[in-house]
């Protein structure tokens, strides 16, 4: 049957690999976000109950897959069930149509309280595909701004107080690292719960660091290398980033990153799971400034995401970065969800 919804398995993931990385983000950079060895168990190791609806053409190739990963997030201090839809892609050669109200199904059946979508800011085409009104979609609602910061590790040097102790985490301080996460994270909104750090795919203990004062943790960061399941490549550069690639120790002297090799896997940590008390800047600033001498050892840059509402926001601002904004989107099939817009939201970039 034509346009028929059906679940992904293993042995799509191959051919799903292939649509992903057809398409490249646009801009000055033109990365390639993808998923390999296999996309589909890419997706599980993200989150064994994410559920992949594709579409086949008459030939029985995939026309169109879209991912739904989920989660549980604090929102109003309460804890959500929510699906994060990615992997939204149509085969380029395709172009018969896709049957939306049967993705609609798909999704609505993993029974979630709220769905998240992102668009990477000048892709104009996606959002106005989802933007169009449908009675059996329900409205795509604007969440926040948010900025994936791409930096130098070598730019932080500042020293912390003699008082204030910077290390790596053992299996004894889990317990403490769970509490403070859980306090912290629930005065913002969207940051997600976490049982157990160690659960996430390919992070360890090792990964985790605090920064705290007489055995009290003021600060908590992961760094999290998902190179293993999700990958970006760069593709090619706008004529002007190309002269400069040429002259990459110029960018690195004026703090920037070093520009990658056309053609190259990013090799780089996601500063994840990043919070300090009462979302305190002097700790916020301290840890990271510690953490950066961690990440210089192994990796040229890191990676953060914060949404425009998150005062710490004001923090990478400042500093020099290459940087890509994206909208993030909610929506709500039983229209039973509201929250309030005014508290600030600390969204995983890890977890987009």
């Amino acid at each position: 049957m034509i346009n028929k919804i059906e679940e992904a398995v293993k042995e799509d993931g191959i051919e799903m690999l292939e649509i992903i990385e057809s398409e490249t983000s646009k801009g000055n950079i033109e990365l390639v976000y993808t998923r390999r060895t296999n996309a589909y168990e890419s997706y599980k190791k993200e989150n064994k109950n994410s559920k992949i609806a594709i579409i086949r053409d008459k030939k029985g190739k995939i026309a169109f897959q879209a991912a739904c990963i989920p989660g549980c997030y604090y929102v109003d201090e309460k804890k959500v069930s929510a699906g994060y839809i990615g992997g939204i892609r149509k085969r380029n050669d395709y172009h018969g149509v896709i049957n939306w109200k049967g993705v609609a199904d798909f999704i609505e059946k993993q029974d979630l309280s709220i769905y998240l979508c992102s668009f990477l800011s000048g892709n104009e085409a996606s959002e106005n595909m989802f933007n169009k009104k449908r009675s059996f979609i329900p409205e795509l609602l604007p969440l926040c701004d948010y900025t994936t910061y791409i930096i130098n590790p070598e730019i932080f040097t500042k020293v912390c107080p003699e008082d204030l102790i910077f290390r790596s985490i053992k299996r004894d301080d889990l317990d403490n690292v769970h509490s403070f996460l859980k306090m912290e994270m629930m005065k913002y909104n969207f940051s997600p719960v976490v049982n157990n750090i160690t659960d996430f795919y390919g992070l360890n203990i090792e990964d985790c660091y605090v920064l705290e004062r007489r055995g009290e943790i003021l600060a908590f960061g992961a760094l999290w290398n998902q190179k293993d399941f999700k990958q970006y490549i760069v593709k090619g550069y706008s004529r002007t980033l190309k002269i400069i690639q040429k002259f990459s120790f110029v960018s690195r002297f004026l703090g920037y990153i070093e520009i990658p090799e056309e053609g190259q896997v990013l090799d780089f940590p996601m500063l994840s799971f990043f919070y300090s008390k009462d979302g305190n800047m002097e700790y916020y600033s301290c840890f990271l400034n510690q953490i950066a001498t961690v990440i210089k050892k192994n990796y040229k840059m890191f990676v953060i995401g914060i949404s425009a509402d998150d005062p710490a926001d004001l923090l990478y601002k400042k500093t020099r970065t290459i940087n890509f904004k994206r909208k993030i989107y909610f929506a709500d099939f039983k229209d039973e969800f509201h929250f309030d817009n005014s508290k600030p939201k600390r969204i995983e970039c890890a977890l987009l």
